[in-house]
């Protein structure tokens, strides 16, 4: 772990923040009206333990899991057909066995296979003879079906083995997926020569194999591959969840002959789930549901990671470890009470603004819901590169055995933390009742200029990164309108050398029919509608037809949530604009700027507001934020009415 030193007045203010909390605590606990203030009247409010702030951690190593290949299966033999070149050879009967390939016999073979696998976008590790799972991924290697043929005395004439590995990669948005099956021979003896290699792929109930053949010519000599894929599809309705197993058939023959009923045949042996139920916004999507999903959280910055500390911290000083030692276990019904019987007692400190109950087991489990006079009462404080803790209830004689805590943080510290769990569930695809892993960090965000992510583009010394998502219709009120692409998250890195980005198109953007139907209803009253920019102009964001600016851009009212006090430009831009140009922001400096549309529902063209954070990190990795993370709604000037929200 690192330390990390503000600089002049920002150090001051956090030190002086400490004595702020620790004094009005102990002279005005009883009058905050802490849930154990009578008892905590006789505690002076002492730390409790420390979270440091570590170096920006990797995303967390999906977890990983094999199963062994189905145990060898008996000879399948058949006649061979009268005439054939087999028969005049001698040999009556040709028998097939399938069987995991022994290691000693694949030591060269995984680093081919993972080519092919990765070629799959597979990302599960190959291990021969066995089958390999991540959450969403697939992958068996080193299955050998054995070829036999053998004369009226049972005598072996003749042998050629085929390698198969196959592998897939699990959409966590969808329901349709490939399949790649390689198929190669690796051996021939005797009066085997050539073989033909005929698969099929089927899948269980809730599942429908759309193309079942990878490859339709299926002649194979000693060292040459088929390969091909070969697709899936599950549609589960809203709320409903498919469990299924694919299995895989093979007709193996000598060229020319025809095999009637498989010969070699298994089944994937874990199932794959696809479902429609994580809730929110998600879509259907497929996991494997045996590999425990991993959900992160990280404090990121020092403005709004109180919440997200104060669960490392009981992650670390907390017997029971929850999400860490022990699992947790979603649960979406509930929540409220859980929350009740949790925070329902808590009473805020008026030190803190905005003061929130931030209670860990969280209410969106089953393991939360514990009565709120067992938990630890903390108070996280962001102090000289880390997170202090104070406690109102034990002193520094906390005991570990507690089972929950209640963290004073600010209301937007709770919902940074909300989201960052909401936005887990989703890509992890956590549905109601699965238990998953909880990978929470207090990280240093480190500087985002040399490290630009996939998928962004560079600005300036910096760089920005759009995403969209799908929506049914580019007219919302008109449901024979095609689909598009709605601006969802977007990213930028800012630094000293930023650059100017384009205007606005005039063209018609997703949503911008439906803004101006929403405007030209009776008694709303006449404003100007606008093409919001996510990443303004000024910070080198686009708005052209052909630089990718339609992603860039959603419809808003001009004065409201475009521009006034407060909107997206103030405070939020000049805020940012004022320290890339202050003359300390030195060439080192950066910062990660961040805006996140909010809709109503997967359907919506319009949002009905954003989120928008701003993080200043300094050469030495000091960071603190910009202005407050702001929610900005879209509605007209400072009514705070006729939100163009659909």
């Amino acid at each position: 772990m690192h330390e990390i030193r503000p600089r002049g007045a920002a150090r001051i203010r956090a030190r002086s923040t400490v004595l702020a909390v620790l004094t009005a605590v102990t002279l005005g606990l009883t009058t905050a009206g802490t849930a154990t203030a009578q008892q905590a009247t006789n505690e002076k409010p002492r730390q409790v333990g420390r979270v440091d702030l570590t170096d920006r951690a990797a995303a967390p190593a999906p977890a990983t899991a094999t199963s062994a290949f189905p145990k060898q299966s008996g000879e399948h033999c058949e006649a061979t057909k009268a005439g054939s070149k087999e028969r005049r050879a001698g040999a009556v009967k040709a028998c097939v066995s399938t069987s995991p390939a022994p290691a000693a016999r694949t030591k060269a073979q995984p680093q081919s296979l993972a080519a092919t696998a990765a070629a799959a976008a597979a990302s599960c590790s190959v291990t021969p003879g066995n089958y390999s799972y991540e959450r969403f991924s697939y992958c068996v290697s080193g299955v050998n079906v054995l070829y036999l043929l053998r004369d009226s005395k049972g005598a072996e004439l003749g042998r050629a083995t085929l390698t198969v590995s196959t592998s897939a990669s699990l959409p966590a948005s969808g329901t349709t997926w490939s399949e790649q099956v390689t198929v190669t021979m690796t051996a021939a003896s005797g009066e085997v020569t050539a073989l033909n290699a005929k698969f099929r792929a089927a899948c269980g109930t809730g599942c429908t194999a759309t193309k079942t053949a990878p490859w339709y010519v299926s002649d194979l000599v000693l060292g040459q591959s088929l390969t091909g894929t070969v697709t899936y599809s599950s549609s589960p309705a809203a709320g409903a969840v498919a469990q299924f197993l694919t299995s895989y058939k093979m007709y193996v023959t000598s060229p020319g002959a025809t095999a009637i009923d498989p010969n070699a045949s298994w089944d994937n042996p874990r199932k794959i789930r696809c479902d429609n139920a994580v809730g929110g916004t998600s879509t259907a999507g497929c996991v494997i549901p045996s590999i425990t999903p991993v959900v992160p959280m990280d404090t990121r910055t020092s403005g709004q990671g109180a919440a997200v500390a104060a669960y490392v911290w009981a992650q670390h000083y907390l017997d029971d470890h929850w999400g860490r030692d022990k699992l947790l276990t979603r649960a979406t019904s509930g929540i409220a009470d859980r929350t009740n019987s949790t925070c329902g007692s808590f009473k805020a400190l008026s030190v803190i603004p905005t003061d929130t109950c931030g209670e860990f087991p969280f209410a969106e489990t089953k393991e939360g819901g514990i009565d709120g006079s067992r938990c630890a009462e903390v108070i996280p404080n962001f102090d000289n590169g880390g997170w202090d803790f104070i406690a109102l209830n034990g002193g520094s004689d906390l005991d570990p055995t507690t089972p929950c805590v209640r963290a004073h943080v600010p209301a937007a510290n709770k919902q940074f933390a909300d989201d960052q769990l909401s936005a887990g569930f989703q890509d992890q695809r956590v549905i109601d009742a699965e238990q998953f892993e909880l990978k929470v960090t207090a990280t240093s965000p480190g500087s985002c200029l040399n490290n630009a992510p996939s998928g962004s583009r560079r600005s300036g010394n910096g760089w920005i990164k759009n995403t969209t998502e799908t929506v049914p219709h580019i007219r919302k009120t008109d449901t024979s309108s095609p689909a598009a692409e709605r601006a969802t998250v977007a990213q930028a890195c800012l630094g000293k050398a930023y650059v100017k980005g384009t205007e606005a198109t005039r063209s018609a953007i997703t949503g911008w029919e439906d803004a101006q139907n929403f405007a030209g209803l009776p008694g709303v009253p006449t404003a100007g509608l606008a093409r919001c920019h996510l990443i303004a102009n000024v910070f080198g964001g686009t708005g052209q037809d052909d630089d990718g600016g339609q992603t860039n851009l959603v419809p808003c009212w001009q004065v409201g949530m475009n521009t006034g006090t407060p909107s997206m430009r103030t405070p939020c831009e000049s805020d940012v604009v004022k320290e890339l140009d202050a003359d300390d922001f030195g060439p080192d400096d950066s910062i990660f700027y961040e805006v996140t549309p909010v809709y109503q529902n997967a359907e919506s063209t319009i949002p009905v507001g954003v989120h928008m954070s701003g993080t200043l990190v300094r050469a030495n990795g000091w960071s603190h934020p910009v202005f407050d993370d702001m929610y900005i709604s879209n509605t007209q000037a400072n009514t705070g009415l006729y939100n163009l929200g659909n």
